[in-house]
């Protein structure tokens, strides 16, 4: 081949720079004379380092967007610095082929992802990618980010154009890209290796559904397709069935949560500008918040459900020497990866929460466990409304077993290891929702061996009951209460939630349109786990837990305590329960202990002639 046709790097900047002296220059190089695009099928001669870059940029998108990728920002075409949040989002798009993004506006949504779809066509061939969004604006608006990244790449990365248009290129690999508004037929007829479709939860509901069934099959047929989708929330749409389902483990998509408060320069005071600015936190709440729901609606605050997405961990399958014979068994128990359940000791406080599914693949039966341990200093001398030791306590989220296969016999046996084998009897306290399958796990656990009546929590089922029976009952009458009192709970960290569907569960659990508590969409299995876990709170079984627990506190901690305590403002917002045992005993004023002990003692002697548990009552009355 003559040399004359052999391009390379040397060469082509040698045209460009007799170009940008207004010197005669050779354009056959360039597309269109365009310099910013290589011409379709021009033969290239790559040198060593260049033919390295290729295939670390091949291997490597993370590597190909920090090295070599330019954007439009405010200050015209500047380098491209990847903040880590969107290396991850990079990673995940290109370890997975089917991925599921929620995220909040202005987080470098648009640009992470051109970023990946110029990857894709320059080191792919013969691939088809497919942009779709709520309205063509945006899809044009992606397209031209891509062509953005990919004119300002070092000439040998960049992929031959053959044509360019306003909706797409088509390039000399093969690779062609594409981009339309949705609608029912968007799509059809191509056949597609990449699907891109932003602003998912966005598209008009009369076509999101038709298109998304017509052009999913097409896509999972094919070994080497992806799927890309990524919005902000709208409502309880296709777009939250498929977040959620992913995050369940449902589905095959990669969930990829990105919050506003990810974005470096967004605090707090970030945040109050921008409510000020659009005019409630409501709004907020849904530009940036991430909410499937309007916060009115939903249990929990959004301030708490975006604390409780930061702090949220995927739970990991923990091996323990008690699932050896059965490990089949154990396989749906997940655990907080900093705790280990191998390491329990005698002495450690735990509380099981146990709500119970059909079985039969709908509901979930869930065992939610908890660990009884203080607050934190901090959040210790932040504490006003103590009403004695107790209020200086919390329960931490630390396991999850999560089944809705699972038979009740299975189930007992799963429970049954947690109370016996892994915890010691004497340090846990299950609460369990009592209806029929309840009562048939009771029993089952009843016959093992170390089982004794006040391992189980016992309440009043009915309103105005005087005798205590295992479990609760949860009616109608007591239902909002209890769900209220989880939200007091969890605000005032009481009780603190970790694990990830646990935080998925409660971000869309809320009052339906019946004016009950439920989860708007989807299951609430573990939320209502962690409801049934709140009567737990209202009884003296939490006053002994907790003062078992002191006398092992560390002393920096028990100092810590008696500190706030000795300031006082705990007793002056006591409840009314509180206020009137101090108005009919004397001695209640001088020692909340003195009084909690006077009250075992009777409650004691009231359980002994009922047969049932400990009766419930201090704390709250």
């Amino acid at each position: 081949m003559a040399k004359g046709k052999v391009w390379s790097t040397k060469r082509v900047n040698e045209e460009l720079r007799k170009m940008e002296s207004g010197l005669p220059y050779n354009s056959s190089a360039f597309h269109e004379g365009n310099s910013q695009l290589k011409s379709a099928n021009i033969v290239f001669e790559y040198t060593q380092p260049e033919l390295e870059d290729l295939a670390k940029c091949a291997n490597d998108v993370v590597y190909f967007a920090n090295k070599f990728c330019f954007s439009m920002t405010d200050e015209g075409i500047q380098q491209i610095t990847l903040r880590p949040y969107q290396e991850d989002m990079l990673e995940n798009f290109q370890d997975n082929r089917f991925v599921v993004m929620l995220a909040s506006r202005q987080i470098g949504k648009t640009v992470t992802s051109s970023i990946f779809i110029a990857w894709y066509l320059c080191f792919h061939y013969d691939r088809n990618v497919m942009i779709v969004a709520n309205k063509m604006a945006t899809t044009t608006e992606i397209v031209d980010k891509v062509k953005v990244i990919i004119k300002n790449l070092p000439f040998f990365i960049k992929p031959g154009v053959a044509s360019s248009g306003a909706t797409g290129m088509r390039f000399d690999n093969g690779c062609r890209l594409y981009s339309q508004a949705t609608t029912k037929t968007a799509a059809i007829g191509f056949t597609i290796h990449l699907l891109y479709a932003d602003e998912f939860a966005h598209i008009h509901p009369n076509f999101l559904t038709q298109f998304y069934r017509s052009i999913y099959p097409t896509l999972s047929s094919s070994k080497i397709s992806r799927i890309i989708i990524s919005s902000t929330p709208n409502g309880m749409n296709l777009f939250y069935e498929l977040y959620t389902g992913a995050m369940e483990g449902k589905n095959s998509y990669h969930p990829i949560r990105v919050d506003w408060w990810q974005v470096p320069g967004r605090d707090d005071r970030w945040k109050a500008q921008e409510i000020a600015n659009l005019g409630s936190e409501e709004l907020f709440n849904q530009e940036y918040g991430n909410q499937f729901l309007a916060s009115s609606r939903l249990l929990l605050p959004g301030t708490i459900l975006e604390y409780l997405h930061r702090v949220s961990k995927k739970y990991v399958y923990k091996d323990h020497e008690a699932f050896y014979n059965e490990p089949e068994l154990f396989k749906d128990m997940t655990w907080h990866p900093a705790f280990d359940p191998a390491a329990i000791t005698k002495g450690q406080k735990f509380v099981i929460a146990v709500d119970i599914g059909d079985g039969v693949g709908k509901d979930y039966s869930i065992i939610n466990v908890f660990r009884l341990e203080t607050q934190s200093k901090a959040m210790i001398r932040k504490i006003k409304d103590w009403r004695d030791e107790t209020g200086f306590f919390r329960l931490y989220q630390v396991g999850l077993f999560r089944s809705n296969t699972i038979s009740v016999e299975d189930l007992s046996r799963v429970l049954e290891t947690l109370m016996f084998q892994v915890i010691d009897a004497e340090d846990v306290k299950t609460v369990m929702e009592i209806n029929f399958k309840g009562n048939l796990v009771y029993e089952r656990v009843s016959r093992n061996r170390e089982f004794f009546p006040e391992t189980f929590l016992h309440t009043k089922h009915s309103m105005g009951a005087q005798i205590l029976k295992p479990g609760v009952k949860m009616q109608k009458d007591n239902k909002e209460i209890f769900c209220r009192e989880l939200r007091n709970l969890v605000i005032d960290k009481k009780i603190l939630l970790t694990e990830e569907s646990t935080i998925v569960e409660l971000s869309a659990f809320g009052i339906n349109s019946s004016g009950s508590y439920s989860s708007q969409m989807g299951h609430d299995d573990i939320a209502m786990s962690c409801v049934n876990m709140v009567s737990y709170f209202d009884t003296i079984d939490f006053y002994d837990m907790v003062e078992d627990m002191y006398d092992n506190t560390d002393e920096h901690v028990k100092k810590a305590i008696n500190d706030a305590i000795e300031k006082g403002g705990g007793a002056e917002d006591m409840p009314e329960g509180f206020q009137l045992l101090r108005d009919v005993d004397p001695m209640f004023s001088e020692s909340i202990r003195d009084m909690a002990e006077q009250i075992k003692q009777q409650q004691k002697i009231q359980l002994s002639k009922s047969g049932g548990g400990r009766k419930g009552g201090f704390g709250r009355f």
